[in-house]
């Protein structure tokens, strides 16, 4: 049985996924449990340091290598270069893949580790002139300064080695395996979890296991590597040509994060880490992101790249459109969830075990996630409509709604956060209108809130740009259709909205939430029966992907009980057969 079970484990981690709906639910299985596991690490830090300016001066370090990590790797790799590599394989067979791709990873790790040595040597200058750009309320002192130097110096080790289990995971997807590769962000947060645990550098050695972890199917699939760079190789210049405006789209936005760290870390006041509170609640929005969009995605992609090259655009667009309906029935729930009870999740997610992490710091972070939910929705269309961009061969759009997001999303990010610094409450109802808060800066803790609602509000705004222009170059048909589909959703949602409101208001009047388990009781009891009002109220306006999800589930659910019918007559016969003289 134990032999058995292990062969069914291997098939299951080396065996293609060519089913987007399969692959997608195990993607999503593999994310949540990434998720979870990163979020622990998170309440763990919380514990310790609560929301302080210790933890302002570490995300502040970070900044800078996610940057370079974000552009030269993810940007250049994840997306835009992969329906080149997929046509090649096809068309030119094994050989000719590997070293097309064998040369885009020796130039992409050259370019990266090159940028991170000269980040590292000009770091002492880096973090100083960025704080004079700000003008912080809290001027920090030598001695923090030179820590935060630190940290970042210490951040780029990791970055370069999670660089290269980046490239061998997009090898993977390229032959369909999603499953190894989406383990590696589990082993990685597992390796934090355990070192903040113990106090012990643990965290090179996850980050090796994330490289470790995937040789073995590398070995499997006999993928060979060359240390070589093919510079005439066609296939190689096309991918710099593709992926060089993804790389600037993505250094555009990441110029528009690094902005956004810096105004946080300036509305830091004595009472309160701007910057920490800004990052936890953009790690909790970014759970149904990650969750529902980029599992989607990364399932769909191929799909839509082989769709691209035979050339069927009706089939292009009913694939993209459908994934767009299925990632957004899934991820309003969730909005619906931050939104109303976001004070309870904050608490129950960084708050659990005490410590340092106050009820103030839990408002703080819980005002934040309040403005970031709205735009989950749409935000998690961002990763499956930029994929569709890449599958057609086109990263000069992307480009383009990139400075659009820069741009916007500075000007709306000086703006907002300039009108709630006038406020020190973090209640909407306690706040009035004055146009001249605009363009002034205040000293109230409310202001973070507005870099989070000009983020929603700038992706709501990137993404109907980006579908907009689907549609004009007939990759894209029916849009009404799809509006119409979507608008029954958010009617769906509505309805939730107001049970889940109901609920709250009720259980506050009965449980006393200062204790957590009565906090529990409320937060899963009011989700699950929203839940089941969403999922009720979909079946009702003929949602057509609420069918779609519970036959999933059932073939799921028999699945299971079909193993565990088989595992009993195993253990029956194995006991017959011992009784036997």
């Amino acid at each position: 049985m134990v032999k058995r079970t292990l062969i069914s484990l291997k098939n299951l981690l080396v065996k293609e996924q060519n089913e987007i709906l399969g692959a997608a639910s195990m993607l999503m299985a593999l994310l949540f449990i990434s998720k979870v596991t990163g979020l622990v690490f998170l309440t763990l830090m919380s514990k310790q340091f609560g929301a302080s300016q210790e933890t302002d001066l570490f995300y502040l370090a970070s900044a800078i290598p996610e940057t370079i990590t974000n552009i030269i790797l993810l940007g250049a790799i994840s997306g835009s270069v992969i329906p080149i590599f997929v046509k090649v394989r096809q068309e030119k067979g094994e050989q000719h893949f590997i070293s097309s791709f064998s040369s885009m990873i020796n130039v992409g790790m050259l370019f990266f580790v090159i940028l991170a040595v000269i980040a590292a040597i000009f770091s002492r200058q880096l973090i100083p002139f960025a704080i004079q750009l700000v003008q912080r309320n809290i001027p920090l002192t030598g001695a923090e300064i030179d820590m935060t130097v630190w940290m970042m110096r210490l951040l780029l080790i990791p970055q370069i080695i999670l660089g290269l289990s980046a490239f061998i995971s997009t090898w993977l997807n390229i032959y369909h395996r999603f499953i190894i590769p989406s383990l590696a962000p589990v082993f990685y947060n597992i390796g934090k979890i355990l070192g903040i645990l113990i106090f012990v550098p643990l965290m090179g050695g996850s980050i090796w296991g994330i490289i470790l972890g995937k040789i073995p199917l590398v070995i499997y699939l006999r993928l060979s590597f060359k240390f070589k760079i093919a510079f005439k190789d066609e296939n190689f210049r096309q991918v710099l040509k593709l992926g060089l405006p993804r790389t600037l789209s993505l250094g555009a936005e990441q110029v528009a994060n690094i902005v956004d760290t810096l105004i946080a870390f300036s509305l830091s006041t004595v009472t309160s880490a701007a910057l920490t509170a800004f990052q936890l609640a953009m790690r909790l929005m970014s759970f149904p992101l990650n969750l529902f969009g980029s599992s989607f995605a990364i399932a769909s992609f191929p799909s839509l790249a082989k769709l691209h090259i035979q050339g069927k655009r009706v089939e292009f667009s009913t694939l993209l459109l459908r994934i767009f309906n299925q990632i957004i029935f899934l991820a309003l729930p969730v909005t619906v969830f931050f939104l109303i009870l976001r004070v309870p999740v904050v608490r129950l997610v960084y708050g659990i075990f005490g410590g340092e992490f106050s009820w103030h710091d839990t408002l703080q972070v819980a005002w934040v996630l309040l403005f970031f939910s709205l735009g989950i929705p749409l935000e998690s269309l961002r990763s499956a409509i930029f994929r569709a961009y890449f599958a057609i061969h086109n990263s000069v759009v992307p480009l383009i709604s990139s400075v659009f997001v820069v741009v916007l999303g500075i000007v709306t990010g000086i703006l907002f956060s300039n009108y709630f610094s006038h406020f020190n409450t973090f209640t909407v109802q306690d706040m009035h209108f004055n146009v001249n808060y605009f363009f002034s800066r205040g000293s109230g803790e409310a202001g973070i809130g507005g870099l989070a609602l000009s983020s929603s509000l700038v992706f709501i705004l990137e993404f109907l740009f980006l579908l907009y222009i689907l549609y004009r170059k007939k990759f894209i048909y029916e849009l009404k259709p799809f509006f119409k589909q979507i608008a029954k959703k958010f009617l769906a949602a509505l309805v939730m909205v107001v049970v889940c409101y109901a609920m709250t208001k009720l259980w506050e009047e009965i449980l006393d939430t200062a204790k957590t388990l009565q906090l529990i009781v409320l937060t899963l009891s009011t989700f699950g029966a929203s839940v089941m009002v969403y999922v009720w109220t979909s079946f009702i306006l003929d949602i057509e992907e609420v069918q779609v999800f519970v036959e999933l589930l059932v073939r799921i659910g028999r699945k299971i009980l079909r193993r565990h019918d088989h595992i009993q007559q195993e253990h029956v016969q194995l006991n017959g057969e011992s009784q036997l003289p």
